[in-house]
């Protein structure tokens, strides 16, 4: 009996009869104890480090460093390679503070555009932005001149003055 004390299970049963008026009524009850292993959380010593370091041949390092080669603004390259212990220690100290920033800025709502980094700003190529909708209608078109020489009449033919008794709801208004 001593030697079922030391196991980290043990099993307890109890039955117990009550009997009330007439009735019996029986009660069985089994308690289980278990121990249980506490896990411990990692501690990293690069700020903002949560996992170990993929291996070299891992196919998101490999991804994450190429695209940090590539651009190396990017943030989501950087914040990766953060947390997962691939940046030097002042890098990822600076990419720890933004990515904070930028949390701290999607819990309140207003989400801020970062600067520009220090080279971005020459680097990007003027892009061409086409005219609104609203200015493009603006402008009287001419007419299409044919070949002879005369102008053509449109094919489009508006009259407005139906437009009055056509009746687009028959809601009752209140008044």
């Amino acid at each position: 009996m001593a030697s079922e004390t030391t196991k980290s299970k043990q099993k307890v049963s109890a039955t117990t009869k009550t009997e009330a008026k007439g009735k019996s009524i029986v009660t069985t009850s089994k308690k289980t104890t278990t121990t249980t292993t506490v896990r411990t959380k990692k501690v990293y010593s690069l700020p903002g480090q949560k996992f170990d370091v993929p291996e070299e041949r891992e196919p998101l390092r490999i991804f994450y460093e190429s695209l940090s080669k590539q651009i190396p603004s990017s943030e989501m390259a950087e914040f990766w390679m953060m947390e997962h212990g691939m940046l030097s220690p002042e890098r990822a100290k600076k990419a720890y503070e933004k990515k904070q920033r930028r949390q701290k800025e999607i819990r309140m709502g207003t989400p801020i555009k970062s600067p520009p980094s220090r080279g971005e700003s020459s680097k990007k190529p003027q892009q061409f932005s086409p005219p609104s909708r609203g200015e493009s209608s603006k402008k009287p078109q001419p007419p299409p001149v044919s070949k002879n020489g005369d102008a053509k009449a449109n094919k489009r033919v508006v009259d407005d003055s139906d437009d009055d008794d056509f009746v687009l709801s028959h809601k009752r208004r209140k008044g």
